[in-house]
């Protein structure tokens, strides 16, 4: 057998999925179904494919370190291309192409999508290799199970010389109305996944032809990239990819082809697209028992922490973060995009950050801010260090509230338990680490005239920032 080479394309920013999916944290990040994220998901699935290649993730750099930590996790060495911007699929899937060996079969894959039966997928993915020629393009269809506004629709041929796997593709339509998805459901029109397969060269050559200025302007940003670990990481040059158009790969390239066919897929499959898709498939994503429902049925409430009370609520759907809560009817989750835009138009930062950020080292959250001090909780992975800084503008006092912490200040080590504490002057250079392998959380106290994280002078740090 052939062997296959994944892209994972690892973009996007789960706005229908506010307030947990935010630009900064977006859902393939977020662990909805237990310990794994959904890129974890996707990593795990396809390390059961035969003959595998390692695999390429395409991604905005922004998003580097959560990457890496799922790359870690599985023990998985793979190459990551690092976008400044989005640029939509074609430019992703060209520049993996590029940066693939050009007889390669390439398997396209969102990092975003829930896939229920991964012994399924493989046997479908692994069919659909042996009956491809390589100068088709491979797309996965899934058989539809109500009308839906939110997937393009796929319409295809009865007929097959492949052994009934592969059939021939007679016509696209994108995200139709609601009358005509009924139409195309009642008629055998399939999904599409956006999960595709494809040999580079016959990709590179059909981007030229369809979408050459994207090629170009590609070619360009890969001429002048950064290549950093051993060809392992790509970084651009923002300039150049500003220039790239930004178009999907179905409107540029496979909508226009004539040698696109279609695998119809029996694995259960959905994009996560919005709370109501979500919650087909858990009831409560939460351990919280301080929730009480009087006279109220049919909802979906999500809360870690707070109490939530309910009186004579149905149907609706209830998520609770530490920094906004949503409250939609169901079946009108898709909507949730309109909330996002709305915030987003009077600047309010809750439409695209959280009050915590993910660090290499593990994650920080925001407490307390006044003018002259800020308190955040830093919780540090086991093994893992911050790195060695001062700052200008502020001091730091730290408090171990769980764990055991080496505390480094101007070249004297102290080692610290629960309870202990430690101030951190004005220009001191500092490092925290934790040598065990258990969680280190801190309570840091900031006391000065800026915060921002630009007045983090980092003099050694193994992440490379």
């Amino acid at each position: 057998m052939k062997s296959i080479k994944p892209i994972i394309l690892c973009g996007g920013s789960g706005t229908r999925l506010w307030p947990e999916s935010r630009k900064k944290l977006p859902k393939q990040f977020i662990n909805f179904f237990g310990k794994d994220n959904l890129l974890d998901l996707t990593l795990k699935r396809i390390s059961l494919l035969k003959n595998i290649k390692s695999p390429i993730i395409i991604s905005n750099e922004e998003y580097r370190f959560h990457i890496a930590k799922s790359l870690e996790k599985f023990s998985i060495i793979g190459n990551c291309i690092f976008e400044p911007i989005g640029r939509n699929t074609t430019a992703a899937i060209y520049i993996s192409s590029i940066l693939s060996n050009h007889n390669d079969e390439l398997l396209f894959l969102p990092s975003d999508h829930l896939i229920k039966n991964d012994e399924l997928f493989i046997k479908t993915v692994e069919n659909t290799l042996k009956y491809k020629l390589e100068n088709q393009w491979a797309i996965f269809g899934i058989q539809p199970n109500e009308p839906h506004i939110g997937y393009g629709y796929i319409k295809i041929s009865n007929n097959s010389d492949q052994n009934n796997i592969l059939k021939k593709v007679l016509k696209f339509t994108e995200k139709p109305k609601i009358d005509v998805a009924k139409y195309y459901v009642k008629n055998n029109f399939l999904w599409n996944a956006g999960i595709f397969m494809g040999n580079s060269k016959m990709i590179i050559n059909s981007i030229k032809k369809f979408a050459p200025n994207i090629a170009k302007k590609c070619d360009i940003a890969i001429k002048n990239g950064r290549f950093e670990n051993n060809n392992k990481n790509v970084y651009f040059n923002l300039n150049d990819f500003k220039k790239i158009p930004s178009l999907s790969i179905d409107f540029s390239v496979i909508e226009k082809a004539d040698n696109v066919y279609c695998t119809k897929c029996e694995f259960d499959w959905d994009d996560l697209g919005n709370w109501d898709s979500l919650i087909k498939y858990k009831k409560n994503i939460s351990s919280n028992k301080k929730v009480v429902q009087i006279d109220s049925k049919n909802n979906f409430i999500k809360s870690n922490k707070k109490v939530i009370a309910t009186v004579g609520i149905k149907n609706s759907i209830i998520v609770d973060t530490n920094d906004a809560i949503l409250i939609a009817k169901k079946t009108k989750s898709e909507k949730v995009k309109n909330v996002v835009e709305e915030l987003s138009k009077s600047k309010i930062f809750e439409a695209f950050e959280n009050n915590f950020e993910i660090r290499p080292w593990g994650k920080f959250e925001n407490l307390f801010e006044t003018k002259n001090c800020k308190i955040k909780q830093l919780t540090i992975d086991p093994k893992k260090s911050l790195s060695l800084q001062y700052h200008n503008f502020r001091s730091e006092h730290w408090l171990v509230i769980k764990g055991k912490a080496k505390v480094i200040v101007d070249d004297k080590e102290f080692n610290l338990k629960k309870g202990n504490s430690i101030d951190i002057p004005q220009k001191s250079i500092h490092r925290i680490i934790n040598e065990t392998k258990s969680e280190l959380i801190i309570i840091e106290i900031q006391m000065g005239t800026y915060f921002g994280e630009d007045d983090i002078i980092r003099i050694d740090d193994q992440y490379g920032r």
